[in-house]
């Protein structure tokens, strides 16, 4: 396994092109960064009809577990062969007494949300594609693009750090790889789920002969239900150099894709931000303009105070002692008049 920082946000294999149909082929799960916040801690993916078998590589800190089915039996270095896998499974090692709510061991790994993690897997390819042994069809193998396509659905369940947590989705943050395309669909936009599944693109060889051993039927894969024989192409070199290129292209539209829905998102932020910036700021603006009519108010009271009574106003304001001398000689001149009169 390899750990990266994040270049990709979905998952994919690597390379998803140049597996021959009855042959061995190396390829890499790529998993990127799962939710903010939270570590990948599981990994489920779903592997299409027609592989016949795959070795995991072992992974420190992860148990790695290979679920099988029923297969149309064939014969392997002497021996019968009748299940292949159905899915392959890691997960982070979590122990102690909390387990899963909190991971004692110390060599947790749960993949960072910062990390990307690359999964190496050893296939054998079988020529029986998009069925299973009872020939009924499966919807993991379309022809898309023009080519024979294998869908590795696949889940990724994130949990707390340190914990196992989400590893039964009871947090309902897990990931589900799932779109499946056909046709000339846009791998990210019309796949029928909002989250693209990986692929791989598989060639017809002449390693797949036909059960039927009369000669009436040519060499060649099968793809679907009822058995399409697709007979192998003259110049596999060609076959291979046109997957890559549609795999390079596909893969760079759905990164500028994801990039722009990440930018979108980052501005929708930000006017997130400026929006309540500017509802802080009326509430600022509101309370001001309340504090300053309140002043006006004092303001116009006092006013009207001095002029309605400006000694009163001044004997309140001022406690101006000769406001009150004034006040009483006035009114002694006044009795000394009266007693006049």
């Amino acid at each position: 396994s390899t750990l990266f920082g994040a270049a990709y946000s979905h998952v994919t294999m690597n390379p998803n092109y140049g597996a021959g149909a009855g042959g061995y082929f190396k390829t890499s799960i790529k998993v990127p960064h799962g939710s903010h916040g939270f570590e990948t801690t599981k990994i489920v993916v779903k592997v299409p009809h027609g592989v016949l078998s795959a070795a995991p590589e072992a992974l420190h800190g992860w148990d790695v577990t290979v679920n099988t089915r029923p297969i149309t039996p064939y014969i392997s270095h002497g021996n019968t062969v009748s299940t292949g896998p159905s899915e392959i499974i890691w997960e982070a090692v979590c122990t102690g007494n909390g387990a899963p709510n909190t991971c004692d061991n110390e060599d947790h790994v749960g993949l960072h949300n910062s990390h990307l993690l690359e999964l190496e897997v050893q296939l054998k390819v079988g020529c029986d594609f998009g069925v299973d042994s009872s020939g009924s069809a499966q919807g993991d193998a379309t022809i898309w693009m023009d080519q024979h396509t294998l869908w590795w659905n696949t889940e990724q369940y994130v949990s707390t750090p340190g914990t196992n947590d989400g590893n039964t989705n009871a947090n309902n943050e897990m990931l589900n790889w799932s779109g499946i395309c056909d046709g000339t669909a846009s791998w990210g936009a019309g796949c029928g789920a909002s989250k693209p599944s990986p692929y791989t693109f598989i060639y017809s060889t002449e390693k797949c002969t036909p059960a039927d051993t009369t000669g009436s039927e040519p060499n060649g894969m099968r793809w679907g239900s009822p058995a399409e024989i697709i007979t192998p192409a003259v110049n596999q070199d060609a076959v291979k150099s046109k997957a890559e290129v549609i795999s390079l292209v596909e893969e760079q539209m759905l990164t500028t894709e994801e990039a722009y829905d990440i930018k979108f998102a980052n501005s929708e932020a930000k006017s997130e931000e400026a929006k309540d910036e500017a509802e802080k700021a009326a509430m600022v603006a509101i309370f001001a303009a309340g504090i300053s009519a309140l002043l006006l108010l004092m303001v116009f009271i006092t006013v009207s105070m001095r002029v309605a009574n400006p000694t009163g106003f001044k004997r309140i304001l001022l406690s101006d002692t000769d406001a009150y001398a004034v006040r009483a000689n006035d009114y002694d001149k006044a009795v000394v008049g009266d007693n006049d009169l």
